[in-house]
């Protein structure tokens, strides 16, 4: 458990499955992500399974006094020889809007930069995303890339825009 800003992001625990598949499952999140397929109970079961030993991915769940579920934040793509870690975070659609992104970003990045010991973070996020774009640049992450085309929908291709957070960015905001 890791407590910042009010926030708390504990491990992910059997009694949330229910809450983390409706969250995955709903159109507003899913549609931001790469994979669109909807999640039964069998593949939440065998995804829980999954993330107890993994190595190279940590999911938590995000609360604070008022909420026992805020949402989910996942860290994958964790390159120790690198320092070097992808971010993100899922936020129940009832609780968005009202500032839980820029407390949980900085709670992920005192984690990351302060406990994890990480020099890079970084996250990807959809072309046409902009509140959670205006987030990231406001948390100071920078536009290094983009994956051309690289997500499907409502009947077009969009970008993949890649940013990232330096430790020495970090260290001086």
């Amino acid at each position: 458990m890791f407590v910042y800003g009010g926030l708390t992001i504990r491990t992910v625990e059997e009694s949330d499955l229910d809450r983390i598949r409706l969250l995955r499952n709903d159109p507003s999140t899913w549609k931001m992500l790469t994979t669109i397929g909807f999640i039964d109970a069998a593949s939440q079961r065998a995804w829980f399974e999954r993330i107890q030993t993994a190595q190279d991915r940590r999911y938590y769940v995000i609360c604070d006094d008022d909420s026992d579920f805020i949402g989910i934040v996942r860290m994958d793509e964790i390159d120790p020889a690198n320092r070097s870690i992808r971010i993100g975070a899922d936020i129940v659609p009832g609780l968005r809007g009202r500032g839980y992104g820029t407390r949980i970003f900085t709670l992920l990045k005192k984690h990351c930069f302060d406990y994890l010991n990480m020099h890079r973070v970084w996250l990807a996020v959809l072309e046409g995303n902009e509140p959670a774009r205006r987030l990231y640049e406001k948390q100071g992450f920078r536009v290094e890339g983009r994956y051309r085309e690289a997500v499907f929908r409502d009947g077009s291709y969009h970008d993949y825009i890649i940013m990232s957070l330096l430790e020495e960015e970090y260290r001086k905001q």
